[in-house]
């Protein structure tokens, strides 16, 4: 049953452009010239390419004109965490009004993932932004197909059940399953895809499997954390998986009192320039 209700839902392919600049990422040496014909052929990505290096976050004193300009400004890494995240939002929908909430609180974890990865031995902060931004990328595949889908989630979000209990209930799936099929079908590590598939499973600090390497572990525990960081920042309540599994993943990675506050500090303080200058 739950093989065909899978089968039955759409996962979109990673465009063919994305696909050739993360082909030319993984290079030794990367080819520059290749990387801007790329975003240069495409218009949408090209125009968020401009708009990223013009944002007052590089305060720049003279607006690139060029994706030339632009590539020099971002860097690699930059270049690509904006190609990821403008690809995912443009291939689920994230242009609709009515998803603008989900892709800002996903892009806020996934930069305060991104400076927590500093603090954890072993994790980059790209996989951590990547896994931060793809973590949830399921959500809006299950919004799309099922029209009562947002009803029934924001009904979990007041239930002390775990979202993906409900989404089983009602879907014979999860978007946890459905984020690990999206991104092994775009090519992402395949540590990222594990992280997402056990993302909501609770067991994972305490009783480790071989479903959760270390890096798997310390992933989830960083988007766990994450996710509290920003609903601070958001106003918002803690989600139940918090209260069950906040205290473990922050033991998890060794952070005390002083550190979360350390971590809270700095990342609501880069949030807000974030927010500033949209």
């Amino acid at each position: 049953m739950a093989e065909s209700i899978l089968k039955s839902i759409r996962i979109p392919p990673c465009p063919d452009v994305v696909i050739k600049l993360m082909e030319e990422e993984r290079k030794p040496d990367v080819d520059f010239t290749k990387l801007v014909k790329l975003i240069s052929g495409d218009v949408g990505l090209a125009a968020t390419m401009l708009k990223t290096a013009n944002s007052p976050f590089f305060a720049l004193r003279n607006k690139v004109s060029s994706i030339q300009q632009a590539v020099s400004v971002l860097g690699l890494k930059n270049l690509m965490l904006t190609v990821k995240s403008s690809a995912l939002k443009n291939a689920l929908g994230g242009e609709k009004v009515s998803m603008e909430r989900f892709w800002d609180r996903s892009n806020f974890t996934a930069v305060v993932a991104s400076h927590m990865a500093d603090r954890v031995e072993g994790i980059s902060r790209e996989d951590a932004y990547t896994y931060g931004l793809f973590h949830d990328c399921g959500i809006p595949i299950l919004m799309q197909k099922h029209p009562d889908y947002k009803e029934k989630l924001a009904a979990s979000n007041g239930s002390a059940d775990l979202v993906v209990v409900i989404e089983n209930q009602y879907y014979a799936t999860n978007h946890a399953v459905v984020g690990n099929m999206l991104t092994r079908n775009w090519g992402l590590p395949d540590y990222i895809s594990q992280a997402i598939l056990v993302h909501h499973d609770h067991t994972i600090f305490t009783n480790p499997s071989d479903r959760s390497s270390p890096v798997v572990c310390a992933l989830v525990a960083i988007q766990l954390i994450s996710e509290h960081i920003v609903a601070t920042f958001l106003g918002k309540p803690d989600d139940a998986e918090w209260h069950l599994s906040g205290q473990e993943a922050q033991d998890y990675l060794g952070l005390h009192h002083e550190d979360m506050a350390d971590i809270a500090e700095d990342s609501l303080a880069e949030l807000e320039e974030i927010r500033s200058y949209r």
